[in-house]
């Protein structure tokens, strides 16, 4: 049995070791960096420590194209009486996928972020922040009628963003890009890039108000497919037949 002087030095020990244990720990979290964008309108924080090994990339790089971008994307898709987040969350942790957002919290797979770093990461979280500025589902919890907004155009609007007026120098959805996808299924309903795609076209062809008027009819709950008829003058299936034909040629002509 151990006498009261050498058990009260043992707790002793394991009490500095332990206290010695949380101090490592606590010196080795990082915080979330806080970023504020360059309007200073708004305000985001980027949490790292589930993947300390990105924290220089995204303090020097990503930090700074979300700081740039948001008050962007907030300017491209307004609606009467809308006030986009003034705060939101950016966690990069390992997992599955590429990343998701959930109202004002995005969450992005570190472990494919470390593979595209120098390719699609950057462009992927920018996407990332259109669903947050869009605050589609939340802003229509409470009316009664209220009508979900269509996902393939949720996606396809956040990749054009993304694609055309963040990084068209990458031709990752316009003709360059689709050139050589030729067993692709150029459907204006197909979501994400092709969809980007096909807005982009809309756009060209019947203004870019187009884009406004979808967005704020999305995040009123009041889509319908209507809204392309009163914009252009034609259904959107009829827009979509258009767009694809153009495309088709397009596509057929390459070598």
């Amino acid at each position: 049995m151990k006498t009261p002087s050498l058990f009260i030095a043992g707790v002793s020990a394991m009490l500095l070791s332990a206290g010695l244990a949380l101090g490592q720990t606590a010196a080795n979290q990082v915080e979330p960096y806080v970023v504020h964008s360059t309007d200073g309108k708004y305000e985001f924080s980027i949490d790292t420590s589930r993947a300390p090994d990105l924290t220089d990339w995204a303090t020097n790089k990503l930090a700074s194209v979300l700081a740039e971008w948001y008050p962007k994307i907030v300017e491209m898709l307004p609606s009467d009486g809308f006030a986009a987040p003034a705060r939101f969350t950016v966690m990069l942790k390992p997992g599955n996928g590429v990343a998701f957002t959930s109202g004002t919290r995005i969450v992005a797979n570190s472990n494919w972020l470390k593979r595209e770093l120098n390719g699609e990461a950057v462009g992927a979280l920018v996407h990332e922040a259109v669903h947050v500025v869009q605050q589609y589902g939340h802003t229509r919890r409470d009316q009664t009628n209220a009508v979900p907004a269509p996902g393939w155009l949720v996606e396809g609007m956040a990749d054009y963003i993304r694609w055309f007026k963040y990084e068209p120098q990458s031709h990752g959805a316009d003709v360059g890009w689709l050139r050589p996808q030729k067993h692709l299924s150029l459907r204006y309903d197909a979501g994400y890039r092709v969809t980007a795609n096909f807005l982009d076209w809309v756009a060209g062809e019947h203004g870019q108000d187009i884009i406004r008027q979808l967005n704020a009819a999305m995040r009123e709950g009041r889509y319908a497919d209507d809204i392309w008829k009163q914009s252009t003058g034609k259904t959107v299936q009829e827009l979509g037949a258009e767009w694809k034909s153009s495309r088709e040629k397009i596509i057929s002509k390459s070598p």
